[in-house]
């Protein structure tokens, strides 16, 4: 190789030198490239092996009916006389849950009782606490429903 001296300085370059910070700057280019492809990958294969299951959505109408009290409803009062501590009467179709409110006014979640289902016959509910209050027991509220649980919220 030959040297070219530079004006005003005793620095030489050579002219191989320039090819190889040229080389280097093409290698270290090629391994960026590389890296961001490797993080690339992990990243697809990362949220590639997420699952989620799968869901049903959509809209429809069907009709809602109500149930009737069919029968004389009737109470079983406590042995002072104070206390309604049963409910008895008869709904006109069967129901997987019934559940009733004997109140004041308007129930609230605390006043509701769950009888359980009803074929249809007589529903027996007992009251808990050793009953309500003959003063406050003024409206009996039924809530029935012919598939699941009764959801008073």
């Amino acid at each position: 190789m030959f040297e070219i001296p530079t004006k005003g300085t005793d620095v030489i370059m050579r002219i191989g030198e320039r090819h190889f910070a040229s080389r280097q700057r093409k290698v270290a280019g090629l391994c960026a490239f590389v890296l961001a492809g490797v993080i690339g990958v992990g990243a697809y294969a990362f949220t590639a092996s997420n699952e989620v299951p799968a869901k049903k959505a959509g809209a429809g109408s069907g009709e809602v009916t109500g149930y009737k009290v069919t029968s004389q409803v009737s109470y079983t009062f406590s042995e002072d006389g104070t206390k309604m501590t049963k409910v008895n009467f008869t709904i006109n179709e069967a129901a997987s849950d019934v559940e009733v409110a004997l109140s004041e006014g308007a129930p609230v979640a605390a006043d509701w009782t769950d009888c359980g289902a009803s074929t249809g016959d007589e529903v027996v509910c007992t009251f808990p606490g050793g009953g309500v209050e003959d003063a406050k027991g003024d409206k009996l509220s039924v809530a029935a429903v012919s598939e699941g649980k009764v959801v008073i919220g």
